[in-house]
């Protein structure tokens, strides 16, 4: 037990940056897209119709993190960033795991927070 999100920053970062990029097909290789369909994923990106751009250093102080009870997994929701509005309204929230030894992150939904 005992996860904390510095743990996670490299992954999420690859993450969004990944996103930005429209590398829709690595996440879903990987498994971060979970529940959720990467089609769904697209058309909320898209119809948010602003560029997602890689996250700046300062967005992990402003996510929101929360210890999961009785489990080691971090619920973290996290704002985007994009190059029209600078921090946006887009809030990606992601649980953080350790799984087969392995850092593992998921998207559980992407919208307008």
């Amino acid at each position: 037990m005992g996860h904390k999100l510095k743990d996670y920053e490299d992954i999420i970062a690859e993450l969004v940056y990944n996103i930005a990029n429209n590398k829709y097909n690595i996440i879903k290789e990987k498994g971060q897209n979970g529940r959720v369909n990467i089609d769904d994923l697209i058309d909320v990106i898209q119809q948010y119709d602003c560029t997602i751009v890689p996250l700046p250093e300062e967005a992990f102080s402003l996510a929101e993190v929360f210890q999961v009870k009785d489990e080691d997994i971090l619920d973290v929701y996290l704002p985007l960033w994009t190059k029209e509005e600078g921090r946006s309204d887009l809030t990606i929230s992601l649980s953080c795991l350790t799984k087969n030894g392995e850092k593992t992150i998921i998207i559980e939904d992407l919208g307008v927070l």
